[in-house]
């Protein structure tokens, strides 16, 4: 009984701290995966909006359990390789344009969400930005 009241404690703090850890993994995945997903998505589109692509995001990132889609926030912008320039034929970076051999046109997504542990822990911050993106060139 003794040695059980004794470990008790350090056996519930490393439970929840492992707990929490992979809380915060699946959550880094998940904001991985939905960058990749709006991206790759967005790129094989033939007309391709980026409402659409936020969608695909929103969709990917709502298949992991106590992630919120909708603090998520998602940037889409159609670049040409140096990230930086429209592609032809549209006006600005968030309309995709033409993309051809000569001059490819990217679907460049950003995938920013905050997540919070569960308690909070002595000497370690309350809350992580997970910060992806993801740039997959446009075949249309």
């Amino acid at each position: 009984m003794v040695e059980l009241a004794l470990m008790l404690p350090i056996m519930s703090f490393l439970l929840l701290g492992a707990a929490d850890m992979a809380r915060a993994f699946a959550t880094q995945l998940a904001v991985q995966n939905a960058a990749r997903s709006g991206a790759e998505a967005t790129a094989l589109d033939t007309t391709p909006t980026g409402v659409e692509a936020i969608q695909h995001v929103r969709d990917e990132l709502g298949r992991t359990p106590s992630v919120d889609p909708a603090s998520a926030t998602i940037t889409v912008t159609f670049t040409q390789a140096n990230g930086t320039s429209a592609c032809t034929g549209a006006a600005n970076t968030s309309v995709a344009g033409t993309s051809s051999i000569a001059t490819p046109c990217y679907a460049l997504v950003r995938v920013q969400y905050t997540w919070s542990t569960l308690i909070p822990w002595p000497l370690m911050q309350r809350s992580f930005t997970f910060d992806r993106t993801t740039m997959v060139r446009r075949y249309q």
